[in-house]
């Protein structure tokens, strides 16, 4: 703990009180953190795209892999399948998805992003750029490399509790 404490008071510059240490350190104060960080990204991202969170979802998700089913998107982003048809019907509205037959089975439907899309799709970079910037204002190149190098490796360290808790189900 007095690793921690001296790494606490190094990060934050001075040195912190015992009792600022140990808020600091409880798992409660990293997830409101955390999940404070991604809400706020988010909010700022989808008010400046005009489009919802589980739009921009289904968007990131067939830039990545286009032609995906409904089905398909439902399991990776794990939103109720249902939820995905009324969030793809919007996207369609704004003609930025299209849905084709799937190549192989006449009962489903591929959904693919349109042209329109990918005219605008820089628009959409350049936003996340902008909330990019304005999110590592003040963070030098090597502290933001170890923040990245971190949150990595607690992502591993995520995947790996969740496969044994999944094995031990």
């Amino acid at each position: 703990m007095a690793k921690h404490r001296e790494d606490a008071g190094r990060i934050a510059g001075s040195t912190p009180s015992d009792k600022d240490i140990d808020t600091r350190l409880s798992p409660q104060y990293f997830l409101n953190l955390i999940t404070e960080v991604g809400a706020l990204l988010a909010k700022l991202y989808d008010r400046r795209s005009g489009l919802s969170r589980n739009q921009t979802q289904i968007i990131t998700a067939l830039l990545q892999h286009d032609g995906q089913t409904q089905t398909d998107l439902a399991q990776e982003l794990h939103i109720h399948k249902v939820s995905i048809g009324i969030y793809v019907n919007e996207l369609e509205a704004l003609g930025l998805v299209e849905r084709r037959a799937h190549p192989t089975d006449r009962r489903a439907k591929c959904i693919y992003l349109t042209p329109l899309l990918h005219a605008h799709k820089d628009q959409g970079m350049a936003h996340y750029a902008d909330i990019h910037n304005a999110a590592i204002d003040g963070i030098g190149l090597d502290e933001y490399l170890t923040m990245l190098d971190c949150i990595a490796l607690m992502r591993g360290n995520l995947v790996r509790t969740d496969g044994m808790d999944q094995a031990g189900a």
